[in-house]
């Protein structure tokens, strides 16, 4: 299920990866392996990982390798989720209001 809906990030999608250290950044990894080893497209897509400490294997494999030779970008977002997460929303919420009018 995770594999057919991360197909959906190919072209402009965008991934969150919002607290998980450990488990969850290695399930992505081998999430986007499996999609590109079927031949599914999985390019020019954008992660973000946030986090109050920037741990080693969301930095690799949320951050770093999905994007490899891949194009896309990836972020290190460090701080308090109860402070990033609406700031978050407000930003989307902002953006979508000035490219309605």
């Amino acid at each position: 299920m995770l594999c057919s809906i991360l197909q959906g990030l190919h072209d402009g999608g965008v991934y969150l990866n919002v607290g998980s250290a450990v488990v969850l950044p290695e399930v992505f990894l081998k999430a986007v392996s499996a999609i590109r080893n079927l031949g599914h497209p999985l390019r020019d897509f954008t992660t973000a990982n946030l986090d109050f400490l920037q741990h080693y294997r969301p930095r690799v494999n949320v951050v770093g390798r999905p994007h490899a030779g891949a194009g896309g970008k990836g972020y290190a977002i460090t701080g308090h989720h109860e402070i990033m997460v609406p700031l978050l929303a407000a930003l989307l919420i902002e953006a979508d209001a000035g490219g309605a009018g």
